[in-house]
């Protein structure tokens, strides 16, 4: 589609962002939609003067990535309730000035492991990391009828997130990661990787010992670059049921086009966008 003086702007804020899929993800839909719209990558510096051109711009709409979700709540006029309760937003409305804030987060952790056939209700989950992805799949597993257990390095940041998570669920506890062991394993039947490690370049690295994961284990990585994650594959060398990335990207990806324009999101053009860059070399 060409652009011209009536085209209408979207962006992801966050560091890095070079990686992200997401600007051929909603291009795909503007185009497919005949939606007058451009999605574009930045990295700001900091996510205040970013929100604040938002405004001054006329930016329609954003999404708010690594590291910036939890600060990005300090700008928004409005918050979502649910966005609210979990502390983090990850999606920013632009209507006349006022600077909406959505979390989508946690609906496509959830769509994702139900794509790959895990039922949550009854289940514990290892939530690894404590920032704003892992505060939005933590309240939205525990609404799914999860428990949940957060393992962090930052035992003062990882207690933070389970006061929080107590106002949904009391049996909400931490650990701290290094000292996971098999005994502790035993209890987790989904395991969730929120934080960046083994994101690419540095994708030989993993969040925690592969050797306590087991056949009986589900293992989400939300890193989607790459898309096999040498947490996801180490895992499935013993047995574990693996969930990608990138199919949270997709779904979450969804809400945020439907919560921007106010149209279905048309699930098939995104998903083989998302798909076409993967089999790039």
């Amino acid at each position: 589609m060409v652009t011209n003086s009536n085209t209408e702007l979207y962006s992801i804020f966050g560091r890095p962002v070079r990686h992200s899929m997401s600007p051929a993800m909603h291009n795909a839909a503007f185009r497919e939609l005949g939606i007058n719209a451009v999605y574009l990558a930045f990295e700001p510096p900091s996510i205040g003067p970013a929100i604040e051109a938002m405004k001054a711009l006329g930016i329609r709409g954003a999404s708010v990535t690594i590291p910036y979700k939890m600060d990005a709540l300090d700008y928004c006029e409005d918050i979502e309730p649910l966005a609210a309760d979990i502390g983090s937003v990850n999606t920013l409305l632009n209507l006349d000035g006022r600077i909406i804030g959505h979390n989508t987060d946690g609906y496509g952790a959830v769509r994702a492991l139900e794509k790959g056939g895990i039922s949550l209700e009854g289940t514990t989950c290892l939530v690894i990391g404590n920032g704003g992805s892992a505060r939005a799949i933590a309240f939205t597993l525990l609404t799914r009828g999860s428990s949940v257990v957060i393992a962090g390095r930052n035992r003062s940041r990882a207690e933070s997130l389970v006061s929080d998570l107590r106002r949904i669920s009391p049996d909400t506890r931490a650990v701290h990661l290094p000292d996971l062991d098999a005994a502790a394993m035993k209890n987790i039947d989904i395991v969730i990787n929120t934080t960046p490690i083994g994101m690419a370049p540095e994708d030989n690295t993993i969040p925690l010992d592969p050797a306590l994961i087991t056949s009986c284990h589900t293992v989400f990585d939300i890193v989607y670059t790459p898309r096999i994650t040498r947490l996801l594959r180490e895992s499935a060398d013993r047995g574990a049921v693996i969930v990608h990335g990138i199919d949270m990207l997709f779904y979450q990806g969804a809400l945020q086009f439907e919560i921007w324009t106010g149209k279905p999101a048309p699930l098939e053009t995104m998903f083989l966008a998302v798909g076409d860059i993967q089999r790039k070399p």
